[in-house]
C-alpha cells in the first residue's frame, strides 16, 4: 500500500491559526484510495524542524511526502520548485531563532530541486478550482528550511519518495476574522483549499 506522509506547520507570526493545519486536518484518508496517510503537525522552529522531519521520513520511508505552509498576503496556491541552503529569517521563528544569511547545512549543495513536478500539481489545483502557479523561491524562513532538509533526508536515505510542497493564503473564514478597517488579506475558502490541495496530490506520480 503507497503511503502518504502529509504535514502543516503550526500557527506562527502572532496568528492564532494556520491555513495549512486545516487544510491538513480536511484532507480526508478515504479520499486516497489504495494509500495510507500520515498527517503531522511540524514546529516552525528551524533548530527543530530538520530533525523532526528526517525522523519522520527515516521511520514511516513514505512514497509521498507533501508539506504544507502558510504564504499570507498570497492570491493562489503556491507551489515551489526549490529550496535554498539558507536560513534568512524576517521574523523570528517560534522559538525566537532569527539567523540571517547562515547556511542550513555547511557541507551541502546550494539548493535542491524538489523531486514531484510542480507544474503538474498547479495544473490539479487550478483545474479543482482555485489559483494556483508555480514558484521558485520558497523564500528565507522555516518553510524553506523544512523543504531543503526534506530533500536532504531523501537524497541521503536514497529514497524514492516524491516531495512536494505547498504555499497557500489564508482562508476566507480567518480573513472575515480581521479586524476591520485594515486592508483585507487575500484569501481562499478552505472548502476550496481542501480540495485543490487533494487535487495536486493526486497528481504526483
Amino acid at each position: 500500500m503507497k503511503k502518504i506522509l502529509i504535514t502543516a506547520f503550526e500557527p506562527f507570526g502572532g496568528r492564532g491559526r494556520n491555513p495549512a493545519l486545516e487544510v491538513m486536518a480536511g484532507l480526508k484518508p478515504a479520499a486516497f484510495k489504495g494509500c495510507r496517510v500520515y498527517r503531522e503537525k511540524m514546529p516552525v522552529s528551524g533548530k527543530a524542524v530538520g530533525g523532526r522531519l528526517a525522523a519522520l521520513i527515516s521511520k514511516l520511508k513514505p512514497d509521498q511526502l507533501v508539506c504544507l505552509g502558510l504564504a499570507a498576503g498570497e492570491t493562489g496556491i503556491r507551489v515551489e520548485r526549490f529550496a535554498l541552503n539558507i536560513q534568512d529569517y524576517a521574523i523570528k521563528d517560534n522559538s525566537g531563532y532569527m539567523p540571517e544569511g547562515k547556511p542550513i547545512a555547511v557541507v551541502g549543495p546550494a539548493a535542491y530541486f524538489v523531486n514531484a513536478d510542480p507544474l503538474k500539481l498547479a495544473a490539479a489545483a487550478r483545474k479543482a478550482g482555485a489559483p494556483a502557479y508555480v514558484s521558485n523561491h520558497a523564500g528565507g524562513y522555516v518553510c524553506n528550511h523544512l523543504m531543503y532538509e526534506a530533500m536532504r533526508a531523501i537524497t541521503a536515505g536514497g529514497l524514492k519518495t516524491k516531495f512536494a510542497f505547498l504555499h497557500l493564503p489564508i482562508t476566507t473564514e480567518m480573513a472575515l476574522l480581521e479586524k476591520p478597517g485594515r486592508g483585507v488579506s487575500p484569501s481562499l475558502p478552505l472548502a476550496l483549499l481542501v480540495k485543490a490541495v487533494a487535487a495536486a496530490i493526486k497528481a504526483i506520480k
